[in-house]
């Protein structure tokens, strides 16, 4: 009999075994948001001097509560951040910096970021940016062969 109760108890911490090796995966994913961007530098832009250049950052929520974005800041008066502020789990939302492109930077690289503060805990700051240069020939680019 006792070797009976013994296999029986092996039994149970087996089978509990497999259970909670099944829901570890789900314990571990938190029921926070969970902000990812696939590209968070933008590099390589042709800017024209004198006109605006805007990019759109995709952002996703892969986690199980809404994100939402704080705070957008910018290091400097000529670029401005749109963007949404609110992200469905699940769900893709965007950011939009546009800069002005001052004549007076032809001919020079640049580098304009936004930093986004968020409700993520793992990605509470986070920052997008754009490079490229600027056109020194002071107007639009030539159109390729």
């Amino acid at each position: 009999m006792a070797a009976t109760g013994g296999l029986l108890n092996r039994g149970l911490l087996a089978g509990l075994f497999c259970v909670l090796g099944a829901a570890l995966p789900l314990l571990a994913e938190e029921p926070g948001p969970r902000l990812r961007v696939d590209e968070p530098v933008f590099a390589g832009a042709l800017f024209t001097p004198g006109a605006s250049f805007s990019h759109e950052f995709i952002l996703r929520n892969e986690g199980r509560a809404p994100l939402l974005i704080e705070e957008a800041r910018t290091g400097c008066s000529c670029a401005v951040a749109a963007y949404d502020r609110t992200i469905a789990p699940g769900g893709q939302g965007r950011v939009r910096l546009s800069v002005d492109v001052y004549r007076e930077w032809a001919g020079r690289d640049i580098l304009r970021t936004v930093w986004l503060t968020t409700n993520d805990p793992e990605a509470a700051q986070v920052s997008l940016t754009v490079r490229g240069r600027v056109d020194k020939t002071g107007g639009p680019p030539a159109a390729l062969p």
